[in-house]
């Protein structure tokens, strides 16, 4: 009894970690073969991300008038966020500074990078 179950450990196993090493060689084979066009790519995501980063004056939301379902809009808000810069605003008044968020309740824990994006989309007038 004790050789069945050796033979089926061993086939379980090999079934368990062939996955793994046969993704990581499709992953090695892509980077291989996609090395030559990541160039050209590179340079197109940069150009997209410059673009990106770059929000003109009229899409930007304006912050101090803004509605939390408006807010919703803006890419790295949800809901909670949103509600809670609603209340910051009714208790603390209007926004002065984009800075301020860093002060809205959810809004704390956020990495500085993360706020400069939701900033990027706000406005205060």
């Amino acid at each position: 009894m004790s050789f069945y179950r050796t033979i089926i450990a061993a086939v379980a196993a090999a079934v368990i970690v062939s996955p793994v090493f046969a993704d990581d060689a499709v992953k090695q084979t892509a980077q291989e073969t996609a090395a030559p066009a990541s160039a050209a790519q590179n340079s197109v995501a940069q150009q997209t991300a410059s673009a990106e980063q770059a929000v003109p004056a009229a899409e930007k939301l304006n912050v101090n008038k803004a509605t939390a379902k408006e807010l919703l809009k803006v890419k790295g808000l949800n809901a909670s966020k949103a509600k809670a810069i609603v209340a910051y605003r009714k208790k603390h008044g209007s926004f002065q500074s984009l800075d301020e968020l860093a002060k809205v309740k959810g809004m704390t824990k956020l990495k500085a990078d993360d706020l400069k994006i939701i900033q990027d989309q706000l406005s205060l007038s």
